[in-house]
């Protein structure tokens, strides 16, 4: 239970965080949408049972060009949206429910038609986690409480100055990081129909790109963090993890950065797990380090990154070379930030990881 509500607790900061840039000037989106869920692991076969649903309610507002950042978007919308999933496997699933705060920027539009891309994260709930009495059979999910992100292209067509008939592609993904086994995930290719209001229509040729608009800039980033993993062996039990990293942020654009750094980690339950093995390390053994490349998309104070990284120190080497991270982080002032990312190794999350960092 602990776990779940720690979860909750960093969802809602995620979830919370962007929402604070909101105006009162709202509209209003409904979307019914039909997919499927998709096994990235053998093991995972048995899962699908029919195809997966969702209902959507969502409310954004239309930002203005107050800002340069809007600017380098186009407007973009920025909003809350509610999805209620069928999992496609009632009896071993149940149900899901995915917030996300979102951002949705246009990359053509016309008086009429408009294709956005879209990018949102918060909490996530599934009814029916893994359970070894009464459901060893969800071995995906092992927590109520996840984390859940959504991927996806919008298109809309201005029937009425006010309504829009839209419709969508994405891919949802519910996890909790490893804080609670089995982890291996859930992700849902969706499409959805439905109707959009709105308290206003601004057409922006996207064409029209600022070029006076400055570029992101650049500088040198140093990011302590925390998180907790659970251990198989011994099973259930829950250990911390940190890491640091440091590195020099270049800008490319008015909206995106590169950044070459390196990381140090140490992982608990790694050392429990290795320990109960029978293999004997010390905690120095246990270090990982590494070295890392990492794209960042910057959204006003947000970055939004993924990074590849590998490994120059690491004892244990059964996750392979590579490790990748996922990452957002919010900026408080012009030298801290609130970060929070996830670690994984490829498609296999490692632990997720909550911190600061300071722009130097």
């Amino acid at each position: 239970m602990k776990r779940t509500n720690a979860i909750r607790i960093i969802c809602w900061v995620m979830l919370l965080l962007p929402l604070a840039v909101l105006g009162q000037n709202l509209g209003v989106e409904v979307h019914g949408a039909r997919g499927f869920l998709l096994p990235h692991r053998q093991n995972m076969m048995h899962l699908p049972d029919g195809p997966a649903h969702f209902g959507e309610l969502r409310f954004f507002t239309q930002t203005n060009r107050d800002q340069n950042w809007k600017r380098v978007y186009h407007q973009p919308q920025i909003g809350v949206s509610a999805r209620f999933f069928d999992l496609a496997n009632r009896d071993i699933l149940g149900y899901g429910l995915g917030i996300a705060a979102y951002f949705s920027s246009p990359v053509l539009m016309t008086e009429r038609f408009a294709w956005h891309l879209e990018l949102g994260d918060g909490p996530g709930f599934i009814s029916k986690p893994f359970d070894y009495d009464d459901n060893y059979r969800n071995i995906a999910i092992g927590s109520y409480g996840n984390f859940f992100v959504v991927l996806g292209q919008r298109f809309t067509y201005a029937m009425s100055p006010r309504l829009d008939l839209a419709v969508a592609t994405s891919f949802n993904h519910f996890s909790n990081a490893a804080v609670a086994l089995p982890n291996l995930g859930v992700n849902y290719p969706m499409l959805s129909v439905g109707l959009s209001y709105r308290p206003q229509r601004i057409f922006n040729d996207t064409n029209d790109y600022e070029d006076f608009l400055p570029q992101v800039e650049s500088c040198w980033t140093v990011a302590g963090n925390f998180g907790v993993k659970q251990s198989l062996r011994p099973f259930d039990a829950t250990y911390p993890t940190y890491s640091m990293y440091g590195g020099r942020q270049i800008g490319l654009s008015q909206k995106s950065s590169i950044t070459l750094g390196g990381d140090i980690f140490y992982n608990a339950a790694l050392f429990h797990y290795r320990n109960e093995l029978g293999e004997a390390i010390s905690a120095l053994e246990n270090l990982q380090a590494g070295l890392h490349v990492a794209y960042g998309l910057h959204i006003g104070q947000a970055v939004v990154s993924v990074t590849m990284g590998g490994y120059v120190l690491d004892s244990y080497k059964r996750d392979g070379f590579l490790y990748h991270r996922a990452g957002f982080r919010y900026l408080i002032n012009e030298h801290w930030g609130m970060n929070i990312s996830l670690k994984t190794h490829f498609f296999k999350a490692d632990y997720f990881e909550l911190g600061l960092a300071y722009r130097i």
